[in-house]
């Protein structure tokens, strides 16, 4: 399964952001690329309306809280 098919059915079923930050974290374990997974998120973003939009809620707080967190990551803050 893709990244984005298995994170998008996390979000939602309810998982909250340590459940997803983990399944980013066992993709980037195989090899993909932090600045790739945000790549993925950024376009689940998009897709859910997100960027169009100020209205937040549980997805939004989620998907946001794990992409901040790959965001620094890739950037090599910790």
């Amino acid at each position: 399964m893709l990244l984005k098919d298995e994170f998008l059915k996390a979000l939602r079923s309810g998982q909250d952001h340590k459940a997803l930050l983990d399944l980013v974290h066992r993709y980037q374990a195989q090899g993909m690329a932090a600045r790739d997974s945000y790549s993925v998120l950024q376009e689940i973003w998009q897709e859910l309306g997100f960027a169009d939009t100020e209205e937040g809620g549980p997805l939004r707080d989620e998907l946001e809280f794990v992409m901040e967190r790959v965001w620094f990551q890739g950037s090599g803050a910790r």
